[in-house]
């Protein structure tokens, strides 16, 4: 292949005698660049990618990058979002690539944040018992996929914004291996745990709000944010359009306001957790002040509960009541109980799922009727186990996988 020049200063080409290449080179402003590649098509396709951005001579490194990032997105994010892309990239990405310039970051050095994250362990926040503060605490777990993968998100969304910046020539964040790592059943809650549960909450005022979440299946900030402006006894739904987390209320975790059905046991628990709060005179209902809020799950001063404050309510019946139940098991146990009766978009809506993917992503094996399947198995096997026995002229009596119990 003979040289080839292109016009504006766009490169030449030429194929390499070494090796058979072919190879671009470009100069621009007294600096030169050169990419190769086995053919003219593939050669053709990396130069589109960079011709016509400047050679970089920014110095910017991966941290400083990342730090400026992280500020021009906070008000454009959700405060949860914001505050989950900010642990992942001071606990995950800058400990291993934020010394780095970003011109020089390639794939491999992507894959090594990932790589180091396999072989970390999982930490939760707690509070210490003697500091009262709180402290990140080793679980001995391994980090999720779900963990790998938003950090592969993260990374993905700032370099893409650097590329598109002229910071970098490319993005190096692509094909980036995560490892696979069976995840955990959803743990249910048992119709004898949840006996023991109520049985040990019944004197509690957080009573109506648990059983409340049981047959709505919403989130924890959701119930906490909920106002009786969102019930729709008319149309038998609920409006969920908050939720209440450690950053604050705000949007809900999809950023989508969602309908969940008023069953009619919904609607007896708001009944009775509206004669608790007439009880025990509440401020949400006495206070001019508190009562433009509208709660329904309030506090005992009637104002918007935390909800790591609900987690130990819950804490301190499980501690009583001898077992571990936690708010977000309601929520994987009220999937479990609707099975077979709601279909998956119903279930999706219910769930302020965004896409039905998700909750086939999350709940996708708990929904699978055994069941059923376990019944077709039987029946498959009971004709072939009938000859067997027939064959072999088996004297004593053999009950039939259809007859079985």
């Amino acid at each position: 292949m003979a040289k080839q020049r292109n016009p504006n200063g766009m490169g030449s080409y030429k194929k390499r005698k070494s090796d058979n290449r072919y190879e671009w080179h470009q100069t621009v402003d007294g600096q030169d660049r050169y990419l190769s590649a086995k053919t003219p098509a593939l050669l053709q396709e990396k130069v589109k990618r960079v011709a016509d951005l400047p050679i970089i001579k920014e110095k910017f490194k991966v941290s400083e990058w990342f730090e400026k990032w992280l500020g021009n997105i906070e008000t454009l994010k959700k405060k949860a979002t914001y505050e989950q892309y900010k642990t992942l990239y001071k606990q995950h990405i800058k400990p291993v690539i934020g010394g780095r310039k970003m011109k020089d970051i390639k794939q491999y050095d992507i894959q090594k944040v990932i790589a180091e994250m396999a072989v970390k362990n999982r930490h939760k926040r707690v509070k210490d018992k003697e500091t009262k503060k709180y402290i990140w605490e080793d679980t001995g777990e391994k980090l999720s996929t779900w963990t790998m993968k938003h950090t592969r998100k993260v990374m993905n969304i700032a370099f893409s914004k650097a590329f598109d910046d002229k910071i970098i020539p490319s993005n190096p964040v692509y094909k980036i291996e995560i490892p696979k790592r069976q995840a955990k059943p959803r743990k249910t809650l048992k119709t004898s745990e949840l006996k023991i549960l109520f049985e040990h909450a019944k004197n509690t005022r957080w009573y109506w709000s648990l059983r409340f979440l049981l047959v709505t299946g919403i989130r924890r900030g959701e119930l906490l944010a909920l106002r009786w402006s969102d019930i729709d006894n008319e149309n038998q739904s609920i409006t969920i359009d908050e939720s209440n987390s450690s950053a604050g209320v705000g949007d809900t975790k999809s950023a989508e306001v969602h309908y969940v059905p008023l069953s009619g046991w919904a609607k007896y628990y708001l009944e009775k957790q509206k004669e608790m709060l007439v009880n025990e005179n509440n401020p949400a209902l006495l206070n001019e002040e508190l009562k433009k809020a509208d709660l329904i799950f309030p506090s005992e001063d009637g104002t918007m509960m935390k909800p790591d404050s609900l987690n130990s309510v819950i804490d301190r019946i499980n501690k009583k009541a001898g077992i571990h139940v936690t708010p977000h098991m309601f929520r994987h146990t009220f999937v479990y109980m609707s099975k077979g009766l709601l279909t998956k978009s119903e279930l999706q809506e219910a769930l302020g799922h965004d896409e039905s993917t998700t909750t086939e992503d999350i709940y996708g094996t708990m929904l699978s009727d055994t069941q059923k399947v376990a019944t077709k198995i039987n029946y498959a096997f009971t004709p072939l186990e009938e000859e067997i026995n027939k064959k072999e002229g088996t004297s004593g009596k053999v009950i039939p996988f259809r007859k079985a119990k």
